[in-house]
């Protein structure tokens, strides 16, 4: 196997871990890894999309329990919205301010997490404010691949229950997964990415069900929330360090 295949390999099976217990990590930490390897945007997603759609699916599927309702602004607002969004990849314009919100605003929610007070404040303003954020959170995911950021605070949101939490990020990232691989199958020619990285989707299923679905069963409440507010702060700060 080439040195770079395995390499890649690795990097999601390593994400695999986190991402089945938080809900995200192989998009946003494996979009900027193979970017800064010298990977391309769409042969990025090529790589790490079937992965995280496998990790999510299985997620789904074996929530038994605490799946709660999902708003339809998911579907008539966040879709359309990544679609749009592939559109704008070649504008290189857009990253870095598009950075710069999500780092910050990844930032501050962490920061309101571990005062719980204020916590009650951004669950308003979610509320008040759920189609427009549905909006930039499907742009940001199109052109970026780091919609699982501004996700990650719109469950955060919702509840303080792991299992809640979780779901509702996979459900969407399962959506996120489903709508971008078919816009780049049917509408920009990239037919070949699912079968040509089945091997991705296979390992970061394994990785899921042997190691990371019983360090989240393992973990209680208060040690997901607050293990996910820090992995919120430092992903915050490594997307500011990048600006």
């Amino acid at each position: 196997m080439p040195i770079d295949s395995f390499l890649i390999l690795l990097i999601i099976g390593v994400l695999s871990v986190i991402q089945s217990f938080f809900g995200i990590g192989v998009l946003v930490f494996g979009t900027p890894t193979l970017l800064l390897l010298g990977h391309d945007f769409i042969a990025t997603l090529g790589y790490l999309l079937p992965s995280s759609f496998a990790i999510s699916l299985l997620q789904v599927v074996s929530s038994s329990s605490k799946k709660v309702p999902i708003p339809r602004y998911l579907y008539v607002l966040c879709l359309p919205g990544i679609g749009i969004g592939l559109w704008l990849t070649e504008a290189g314009s857009f990253i870095l301010w598009t950075n710069l919100l999500v780092g910050g605003t990844l930032l501050i929610s962490a920061l309101v997490r571990f005062w719980p007070p204020s916590q009650n404040i951004l669950t308003s303003l979610l509320n008040r404010n759920l189609p427009i954020y549905h909006v930039i959170m499907g742009l940001i995911h199109g052109f970026t691949n780091l919609g699982g950021a501004l996700l990650a605070i719109l469950a955060g949101g919702r509840s303080n229950e792991k299992e809640v939490i979780r779901y509702t990020i996979a459900y969407y990232y399962l959506a996120f997964s489903i709508i971008q691989m078919l816009f780049l199958a049917i509408f920009m020619g990239h037919r070949d990415f699912p079968a040509t990285n089945l091997l991705h989707a296979v390992l970061a299923a394994f990785v899921y069900l042997l190691v990371g679905n019983k360090i989240f069963k393992s973990s209680n409440n208060y040690h997901y929330n607050f293990a996910l507010s820090l992995f919120m702060a430092a992903y915050g700060v490594a997307i500011l360090l990048r600006l």
